[in-house]
């Protein structure tokens, strides 16, 4: 599992938040820089109009409009309602209202309105030159973040492909058949994701090569072992058709073992809640030992396992403990958290690590030495542990679930 700082899109998301956090900062520091620009253009053009009045005081209202417009001061017709009132530093408006001329100042969504008052007329007029430029700044924030969220919305689709190819690994590690429909994308996830599908149907048909081959060998083995096992129960009893009749069984025991390992091999688990007793049981009747040879706990708990498999895997493991035990019964106990078997002996001639491999036995023995490795290969395909002990003359197996 991938931790969370980790993850691409952790790092994109954290990456689009910094970067937001940082344009924010900007605009907001470019905005009360425009602010007090503003401020200062405000004080200047109304120093301006100041002056101008003052050289206009005695002309007419026409002459007013005229002078004005030269200067960037548009004539309208009057206020919008919405318009809010404007206050200048007193000093200003002090110099704007002498030669009795009554200076009003609004703002409102385009810009800033001068109310001039006189005797005989009362004109209103919008400084052009202030509403130009104050614009600029809104519409640089809109279109950097509008292209930020653009590339972060960009980025995070093509790498979300990366989210659905996971699961599919994922799922095709544990076994599951995963289907696949072609990517069309040119870049590089899809480039992997259609290499990755592409080499699973290579593996597929290889795997169904071998399997097809294993299966064809296998039953052409069963035949004659059918055939001799039958031949041998024909025969008058004697020490050959004994030794015989076990060359077949152990012959048999083998090619179910060879089975078993195909299966495990082909990583597919049909997982179901089943109980231990019942595959405990199981396991001893296929083994066709004596109840006496074993003494067992209630062993009632509910597993989520595969049953063939896991079944498998504890006869494997009985029979090993029944086969190498100095005396018997073994012990089989549970405590709900695992199963250990166990069996007195002498202490194993190798390493536990040698007796779990495949194909590791005495010659004495017989047999191919699959045993302990499939028990230990299926612990591993469900996520078990399977552990080894040996104290005061017990060999002990656990299975932690």
């Amino acid at each position: 599992m991938i931790r969370r700082r980790h993850s691409v899109f952790f790092k994109l998301h954290f990456f689009f938040i910094i970067a937001s956090i940082v344009l924010l900062l900007l605009f907001t520091s470019a905005y009360q820089e425009q602010e007090a620009q503003r401020q200062r253009v405000l004080v200047h053009r109304s120093i301006e109009l100041s002056n101008a009045l003052e050289q206009i005081q005695q002309h007419t209202c026409a002459a007013q409009n005229n002078k004005l417009k030269i200067l960037g001061f548009q004539s309208i017709n009057g206020i919008d309602t919405h318009a809010k009132r404007f206050t200048l530093p007193p000093f200003l408006e002090e110099k704007l209202r002498l030669n009795n001329i009554n200076v009003s100042i609004y703002r409102d969504t385009k810009g800033v309105i001068y109310a001039l008052g006189r005797e005989h007329c009362t004109m209103f007029y919008r400084d052009t030159a202030e509403g130009q430029t104050y614009y600029f700044v809104w519409f640089l924030f809109f279109a950097l973040m509008g292209g930020l969220v653009s590339i972060y919305l960009l980025l995070w689709r093509n790498l979300l492909p990366l989210k659905h190819l996971y699961e599919q690994i994922k799922r095709y590690g544990e076994g599951e058949e995963i289907g696949h429909t072609i990517n069309n994308g040119k870049d590089e996830i899809a480039l992997i994701s259609n290499a990755f599908h592409g080499a699973l149907e290579k593996q597929q048909k290889l795997k169904s090569s071998r399997e097809l081959f294993l299966r064809n060998i296998m039953h052409e083995l069963k035949t004659p072992i059918m055939k001799g096992k039958l031949i041998v129960e024909l025969q008058e009893p004697n020490a050959n058709t004994t030794l015989l009749g076990k060359l077949f069984t152990r012959m048999e025991h083998l090619i179910i073992q060879m089975a078993q390992i195909e299966k495990m091999h082909a990583f597919h688990l049909n997982r179901t809640n089943t109980s231990l007793h019942s595959m405990i049981a199981t396991a001893i009747e296929h083994l066709v030992i004596d109840r006496q040879s074993i003494q067992m706990d209630a062993c009632d708990q509910i597993v989520y396992v595969d049953k063939e498999l896991f079944t498998s895997a504890l006869q494997n493991l009985i029979d090993n403990a029944v086969r190498h035990a100095a005396s018997l019964p073994i012990q089989i106990q549970c405590d709900g958290k695992k199963i250990c078997i166990q069996n007195s002996g002498e202490p194993l001639k190798r390493p536990v690590e040698e007796a779990l491999q495949a194909f590791v036995t005495e010659k004495s023995e017989g047999g191919l030495g699959l045993g302990l490795y499939i028990a230990q290969s299926v612990c591993e395909l469900h996520g078990f542990e399977l552990n080894y002990t040996y104290e005061e003359g017990i060999h002990t197996f656990c299975i932690r679930f």
